[in-house]
């Protein structure tokens, strides 16, 4: 099984929150995301002790990137071949 960096992490945040707040952040994960909502995600979830400046300045870079049309988000890898 693949390890999960920010797991830890994310379970101590959900210790600290309330029941409607816990609901509140269940029900917006559900939703639809945009690309550059779901990147910000990704990071978080993949590289949890990235600093804040660095998260943002990347972000800054795709949107930046979104704009001018050379971004459209993440693709999913191909999968690998089955042997």
């Amino acid at each position: 099984m693949r390890t999960d960096p920010g797991r830890e992490l994310q379970e101590a945040v959900i210790a600290t929150m309330d029941a409607g707040a816990r609901e509140a952040e269940r029900t917006r994960l559900m939703g639809p995301m945009t690309e550059l909502e779901r990147a910000e995600f990704l990071l978080r979830r993949l590289h949890p002790t990235l600093p804040e400046a660095s998260l943002q300045q990347i972000l800054s870079q795709l949107a930046e990137a979104e704009v001018a049309g050379t971004w459209h988000g993440f693709r999913r890898p191909e999968p690998l071949p089955v042997r």
